[in-house]
């Protein structure tokens, strides 16, 4: 993009405060703004302009992070970005786009283009596998894997192909776990989501972020609000792991977010019904 529109390209420095600030002002004379950073500079460094400059107007600007979640694991814990759905879920006119794979994120990336106001576009770090074969669908804002059982997974972002390989765990088993991604987080889709709520006993969401603020209490709050809410259970990075360092696989697995911990826990939500 840089090489093919180098007056449309700036390179801000290590400057996320005032990147936001800029993006405000082209936004404002126009202009389809996209910003770049890691997660957590491009959310937490520069929460106040986002709020501020960019949300308060309702601007057209989308906030595009990398290594969401435990991507960065090695680095520690000043660039996990393992809050920044709940920092950007709060903020008015916010849509928040977390895709899985790539044909996630053509799909994401269509509705961006289409849409306007301000959105987070969380992306992984590069070089994940495709979990799908075909684009997806522009009409689908659910993707549905395996329909509703009496335990079903929702997910969102890259962790869906630890929930994928859970799930062929059971059906190996003959045992049907359902399993839903939902590359979307937005309250307009708040009658789909209640609705698929609707259809299973126990939901179990599945996020590489914190369970507080995230995924998991976006879909507990929607359930909140029905006649005869489903029992939710939230499956997220733990507050008391922090000062953990290692790889992204690591990382994963000693928060019980990988295949393995993900079986272990369904296994024994089957035994209790």
């Amino acid at each position: 993009f840089r090489e093919e529109n180098p007056k449309r390209f700036f390179n801000m420095g290590v400057s996320e405060q005032n990147m936001m600030g800029v993006a405000a002002g082209l936004s404002l004379e126009g202009n389809k703004v996209f910003t770049y950073s890691i997660a957590n500079f491009a959310t937490s460094r520069c929460h106040e302009q986002i709020r501020n400059d960019i949300c308060y107007h309702d601007l057209d600007v989308t906030i595009v992070a990398t290594g969401g979640g435990l991507a960065y694991g090695a680095h520690g814990y000043t660039h996990h970005g393992i809050e920044d759905i709940a920092i950007m879920r709060c903020l008015p006119n916010m849509t928040i786009y977390v895709p899985s794979d790539r044909f996630e994120l053509d799909f994401c990336f269509d509705k961006i283009l289409q849409n306007k106001g301000p959105k987070y576009l969380r992306l992984a770090r590069g070089k994940e596998s495709d979990i799908y074969q075909k684009p997806i669908p522009e009409n689908i804002d659910i993707v549905e894997i395996e329909k509703c059982s009496e335990i079903t997974l929702l997910v969102c972002g890259p962790i869906l192909d630890q929930a994928i390989e859970c799930s062929k765990h059971f059906k190996n088993k003959g045992i049907n776990i359902g399993l839903y991604s939902l590359p979307i987080i937005s309250q307009s889709l708040s009658l789909k989501i209640k609705r698929l709520l609707g259809r299973s006993s126990i939901f179990m969401t599945v996020e590489e972020h914190k369970n507080i603020g995230g995924f998991g209490s976006f879909i507990s709050e929607l359930a909140i609000g029905m006649s005869r809410p489903p029992r939710i259970i939230s499956c997220g990075v733990s507050p008391k792991n922090i000062n953990s360092i290692g790889n992204q696989e690591h990382l994963r697995k000693i928060n019980k977010i990988d295949k393995s911990a993900l079986i272990k826990t369904i296994s024994k939500l089957l035994r209790t019904l």
